[in-house]
Order: C-alpha cells, then structure tokens, then sequence
C-alpha cells in the first residue's frame, strides 16, 4: 500500500536570494508542484513526480520512520491523547531546538512545523488528525486566522503561529476541516515583499491510499 498526496506550490524562500537592481530587490518565484507516493511501512521507495521528472528514492526501512520522516504505519503507533502527542513532539524539539542546540527556531516553533508536517506530508490515520489539532492548539502563541488562501485560491480558515517577522498558517475547508494546504506570510516589510507577502504557499489538491503509483498522465 502506498500513501499520495498530490500539491502545487510556490516557492520564493527556495530561491536565490533577492537580486538587487539600483534600489530595488526582486525575488522570482519557482513552481514546485509535485505528486508523492510513500510506502505506508517505509519497506519501499518514494516515487516523486514533478514537471522536471520522476525519481524514486530508496526505502529507508521499515524501523526508521520518526516524526522527522513518518510513514503511515508510523503515525499509526502515534498516540491519540492530544497530552501525550504533544509531549512527545516536546521531546523530539527539545532535544533538537532547545538550550545548547545552537537552533534559532526554538522548541514551540518547532514542534507547531513539526505536527503541521505530520499533517501534510502523509495521509493521517482516522483519529490522529483531530488529536495533533488539539495538540497543536495547546502551543503557546498558536492563533486563529479568519481569512487565508492557498497556492490555487481556495479560501479557507487558519491557524497559525508567528516567529521571527514570519506567520505560518496550516490552511483548512471551512465547511469539511479538510487540510487544503499551508503558507508563510510576512508580518513586517523585508527583501522579500512588503508585509503580508506569501513567501511560500503549498496546495494540496488530493491524497490517499492505493496499491501502487498510477501512470503518469499522457501529454
């Protein structure tokens, strides 16, 4: 079995940085739209698809999925108490974003990326999606956002976290809850674009669970 999640993006912070042209910097954009098929225990390759070709990445095994790489079968073992599944994210971004570590993100930022990456990059099991919602709402500085837009327009309703003169909004359907996708916006003016610039916007345009990778369109 196999987990999809097919998504547009667009990407500015992936660039070069900001040329800049008497006065004035420009940043372009880069389209980074991509299907992904991962094995649900790991035990084989990623296939990746993008508009520059396909690759296949090879399996990492099925004892080394964690919560930097998961797999379906990884968040399965998760548990569904939003305490627990907060403490254990804690600890991972303790460890990595803490005192000493030299990180300038910090343990609640991390760990608000960590469960919005758990959330998007793997179809979720029924029950952990709700539990890493909750958990998530239990980090300080975790806000609601009425009004928030995806790489391809659809509109929705966010939550979000601030750091560092940037927003990172987890965006969702506001009728389903269904994840539609995430984006970073700027709070303040920087060689980026003015305040309330996206500097990264991802769409997730579907997802799910099948036997194998389906053909690749033909042109």
């Amino acid at each position: 079995m196999i987990t999809c999640n097919r998504a547009d993006s667009a990407d500015i912070t992936g660039c070069e940085p900001p040329t800049v042209r008497g006065t004035l910097r420009e940043a372009s954009r880069t389209d980074e739209s991509a299907e992904r098929w991962v094995s649900v225990d790991g035990s084989a390759g990623t296939v990746t698809r993008t508009a520059r070709g396909t690759t296949t990445e090879f399996p990492a095994g099925k004892d080394r999925a964690s919560l930097n790489g998961p797999t379906y079968r990884f968040l399965e073992s998760l548990p569904t108490d939003p305490d627990r599944l907060l403490e254990l994210i804690y600890a991972d971004t303790r460890r990595n974003h803490g005192p000493g570590s030299n990180s300038t993100t910090g343990p609640d930022q991390q760990a608000f990326v960590a469960i919005g990456d758990l959330l998007r990059t793997v179809e979720t099991p029924p029950g952990l999606s709700a539990a890493l919602y909750r958990a998530a709402a239990r980090i300080p500085g975790v806000v609601l956002v009425p009004e928030a837009t995806d790489a391809v327009g659809r509109p929705g309703v966010a939550v979000a976290r601030a750091h560092n003169g940037e927003r990172t909004e987890w965006i969702f359907d506001r009728q389903t809850l269904r994840l539609l996708g995430e984006r970073t916006v700027l709070l303040k003016k920087s060689p980026w674009g003015p305040t309330g610039t996206p500097v990264t916007s991802v769409a997730i345009l579907t997802r799910g669970i099948t036997d194998h990778p389906t053909p690749p369109p033909q042109p």
